[in-house]
């Protein structure tokens, strides 16, 4: 969710999670991504901004990994999901569409042409390679401790 949070704000959002967790505690930290650093002004960003999620930005990858190293925490692992959420975003405009009436008791007709619109846009985006989407599992330092499995393998040993 570190997308809606605001690149600006990234430090406080960091310190927060310090602060919360004990010695050794596990953060996972779920977000989109971008192919370029900061979040640039255009056409795009503005719908997003706009009809979307008011107030989000994206950064690289690196850059979100750096700023968690920065506020102290140890980084254990990055799993980028980019073709899968592709496929999940496919998935909910198909599941939209099929339950358009539905939709439209809810919402009004713009509202659920932005949100295909939206989604359709998105898929076409993850699928390019422009935005990315990571799970970055990292924990609170405690002297030294290695508080997961030493492989993900070790995760699915019975």
């Amino acid at each position: 969710m570190f997308e809606h949070v605001g690149l600006a704000n990234l430090p406080a959002y960091y310190a927060a999670v310090q602060r919360v967790l004990r010695p050794g505690g596990l953060f996972l930290n779920h977000g989109i991504t971008h192919d370029k650093e900061g979040w640039d002004r255009t056409i795009a960003t503005e719908f997003i901004n706009r009809y979307a999620f008011p107030d989000g930005e994206l950064d690289c990858v690196s850059n979100i990994l750096l700023g968690m190293e920065r506020a102290g925490f140890e980084i254990h692992d990055a799993e980028g999901l980019r073709p899968h959420y592709a496929r999940t975003l496919r998935h909910w405009v198909q599941r939209l569409e099929a339950h358009r009436d539905e939709a439209l008791r809810e919402v009004d007709e713009v509202t659920f042409r932005i949100w295909r619109f939206y989604m359709v846009a998105c898929a076409l985006e993850f699928e390019s390679g422009g935005t990315g989407i990571y799970q970055i599992l990292a924990s609170k330092r405690d002297g030294g401790k290695w508080p997961v499995p030493l492989t993900r393998r070790d995760l699915y040993h019975a």
